[in-house]
């Protein structure tokens, strides 16, 4: 695990100039709308639609740049010359089979936590629901590091929305602990750079404005091209057996 967290870094620190441009072309434009409405819209309605806009973005375009980011990971790791442009090609045509696939995940996470939303805490049938949802949560997990690589089956390995769920377990078949442990210390470490960041801007108001705020949106997206680096790395040294 250890190994595949330092590959993960050498790998966004040798080629952060590509992951930049790939993660930046769709974060860049969204980091900008919406932190212009969070500082120039109608304060008291601002955050909802910054809100709206940024679960668009994830749903609708983030595959483009996860798909993207495959790409040139895979031609990286077979010694082949890669660039933006490449990247961007192989990723757009992968885009609405991935699409599809993360569509299939976001409703399997999203609809029981709005479920969640509406289960009434008091009573012996609040608290059933509440078991009932925690199972469901767990089950989720249980999921999401099952197929974890999926992404890079359907990119790298020609999957659809079909085909993708079998091929992807059984590349992370011997390797769910380590995936689920990677995947655990990399969201600390983003998210306690992201918390420091805000009591940094807490305690010098002076710096919470527009354009530091879009640097920092921006430098968190592309960190978080470590999620996607790290995951490959699995599909990577377990590709065999999705043969």
């Amino acid at each position: 695990m250890w190994g595949l967290l330092g590959e993960t870094v050498r790998l966004l620190a040798a080629h952060l100039h590509l992951f930049t441009l790939i993660s930046l072309t769709v974060w860049l434009p969204g980091h900008l709308a919406r932190n212009y409405l969070e500082f120039f819209g109608p304060s008291e309605r601002s955050l909802l639609p910054s809100l709206r806009l940024v679960l668009a973005i994830q749903l609708l375009f983030d595959p483009l740049v996860v798909a993207a980011t495959l790409s040139a990971l895979g031609r990286i790791k077979q010694g082949l010359p890669v660039g933006y442009a490449t990247a961007m090609g192989e990723g757009l045509a992968a885009w609405w089979r991935l699409f599809l696939v993360r569509f299939v995940i976001s409703s399997a996470v999203v609809l029981p936590a709005l479920a969640g939303l509406a289960v009434v805490p008091a009573g012996v049938r609040g608290l059933v629901a509440a078991s009932l949802l925690l199972a469901v949560a767990v089950l989720v997990l249980i999921g999401l590091v099952r197929y974890a690589v999926v992404d890079s089956v359907v990119v790298l390995g020609g999957a659809n929305v079909v085909t993708a769920w079998r091929r992807a377990a059984r590349v992370t078949a011997g390797q769910r602990w380590p995936i689920l442990w990677t995947a655990t210390i990399l969201f600390i470490v983003i998210f306690a750079g992201a918390i420091l960041v805000g009591e940094v801007l807490r305690a010098a108001p002076e710096l919470n404005h527009f354009v530091v705020r879009v640097m920092v949106d921006c430098a968190l997206a592309v960190g978080q091209s470590a999620f996607t680096i790290a995951l490959f790395l699995f599909y990577w040294r377990g590709r065999a057996a999705a043969v």
